[in-house]
């Protein structure tokens, strides 16, 4: 598949300049503090193009993506702990099989539903992992949360230092983003495309579209419990809140605010966010008011997102 050379190279240039972040943002005043936020959009980055794969391109909206963000969080913490390693490929890897194995659960039974039936069935399991979360205490922790979790080590590198941490989340998320795009381009990627527009005709095509539809919901999941485990290494807790409603809208939030079915929105979508609920929220008491005006005046008067915006507007110039 060919990549055109604006494209690849703005890429490049992109990861370069996250890759240095650190150093070239250190004159800066905060400039430890801008880089924990750039880190914090990254990881909720790769958690709304995970819910975006549902939302964009298979157009399977969920209430219950925050089951499998929390259960890959979990996963890593207490892969780290119980197996007594700090070896990434481990408590990655297992937070990506728990995720993935979960959505394969949820999925099988939710599929098959459509438009607000399969949105309310999606929030209905997701509570029910919520649940677990909060009272499975010997494990989870509980209503306190599982705390301390150990960062891990990537091939002998040790990502507890903070720029070395940072480094770890600009791989992981250049490389989800890698595969997205790939996705995108994909025949598999415009057969879900083709579900979302038009299912009975993709069946009359010869397309298994249930089958179509639950690959993308586990895949979608597994991508959420890596954003999951990012999550748990950055801020070295998880919590029974991970799992609850309120994470799955803030991921619906910024992919909504960034621009559905677009590459880049869910990430423009979830800077937005973090901004305001991170940065923000520390001049006015109102922010979470803000955001909510935020994402009102986007469904109201621009559904396309930021991004999808900014294209249309573009492509009308170009008339």
């Amino acid at each position: 598949m060919r990549v055109p050379v604006a494209t690849g190279a703005a890429a490049v240039i992109a990861v370069a300049g996250l890759l240095t972040f650190p150093e070239w943002s250190s004159g800066l005043e905060g400039s430890r503090y801008w880089v924990s936020i750039v880190r914090d959009v990254l990881v909720f980055a790769v958690y709304a193009l995970s819910l975006d794969l549902l939302v964009g391109r298979a157009g399977m909206p969920s209430l219950g993506h925050a089951a499998f963000y929390g259960s890959g969080a979990y996963a890593a913490a207490i892969a780290a702990e119980r197996l007594a390693t700090d070896e990434l490929v481990v408590t990655l890897g297992a937070a990506i099989l728990v995720a993935a194995l979960l959505a394969l659960v949820i999925g099988f039974l939710s599929v098959r539903a459509s438009g607000i039936f399969f949105l309310m069935l999606t929030l209905a399991f997701a509570q029910m992992v919520f649940a677990l979360a909060f009272q499975w205490t010997d494990v989870t922790g509980g209503s306190n949360g599982f705390s301390g979790v150990r960062r891990p080590t990537a091939f002998g590198l040790d990502l507890n230092p903070a720029d070395a941490l940072y480094r770890g989340v600009v791989v992981i998320f250049a490389m989800v983003t890698l595969l997205l795009w790939w996705i995108q381009r994909s025949h598999y990627g415009r057969a879900l495309i083709g579900v979302r527009e038009n299912e009975r005709r993709m069946r009359a095509l010869g397309y298994d579209t249930v089958r179509l539809r639950l690959s993308a919901f586990v895949l979608a999941g597994a991508l959420a419990g890596v954003a999951g485990a990012l999550s748990t290494w950055s801020f070295r807790i998880v919590s029974s809140n991970d799992v609850g409603l309120g994470r799955s809208i803030e991921a619906f939030v910024m992919v909504l605010i960034g621009g559905a079915g677009t590459l880049l929105g869910p990430i423009v979508g979830a800077g937005v966010v973090v901004y305001i609920d991170r940065v923000l929220s520390s001049s006015i008491a109102f922010s979470q008011t803000v955001l909510g005006l935020v994402f009102v005046v986007f469904v109201l008067g621009a559904r396309q997102g930021i991004v999808g915006s900014l294209r249309s507007a573009y492509a009308r110039t170009r008339r």
